[in-house]
């Protein structure tokens, strides 16, 4: 079932297809404590996609429900990286429904630097561009030309 236009999604960047593959199969997905979006209630979960993703590259194509958050460490998400400089850091594990296809991709004109989006699922249907996706909220009047998507969302690269 379709969500409706009105569910809240967050963005994510995703730069590795592995990263990819373990939302799209292992059903999770992971967020640094450090790095923590200010607003991380979401109802899904969308994949802004990077150059490793070749020809579906600089675009939001897939998304998936988020069921719950979980606190854990990298080590125990990624026991194969387990001598990786973060390993005893802590994250968010979002552990994901099914997921699904956008009807159509949102692709980035130009490259662009993402880091989190809050958005709903009706913009994410009727954006032509990423920048499309991040609104202000009424209580954000003016976060400059360079800052976009809940404050943590990257400038335009030229």
């Amino acid at each position: 079932m379709e969500p409706d236009d009105a569910a809240r999604f967050l963005v994510a960047v995703i730069t590795r297809p592995r990263d990819l593959a373990l939302a799209r199969e292992a059903h999770w997905y992971r967020i640094p404590l450090a790095h923590l979006p200010t607003n991380l209630a979401a109802e899904y979960l969308a994949f802004y996609q990077t150059a490793a993703f070749g020809a579906e590259r600089w675009s939001v194509r897939y998304y998936a429900p988020i069921l719950r958050y979980r606190l854990t460490t990298r080590r125990e998400l990624l026991p194969d990286e387990a001598d990786h400089p973060r390993a005893d850091e802590r994250y968010y594990r979002l552990e994901l429904g099914p997921p699904a296809e956008l009807p159509l991709p949102v692709p980035a004109a130009r490259l662009r630097r993402v880091t989190f989006i809050m958005t709903t699922y009706g913009q994410l249907r009727r954006a032509r561009d990423v920048r499309e996706l991040w609104h202000p909220d009424e209580d954000q009047n003016n976060l400059g030309d360079d800052l976009w998507g809940a404050g943590l969302a990257g400038k335009s690269i030229r």
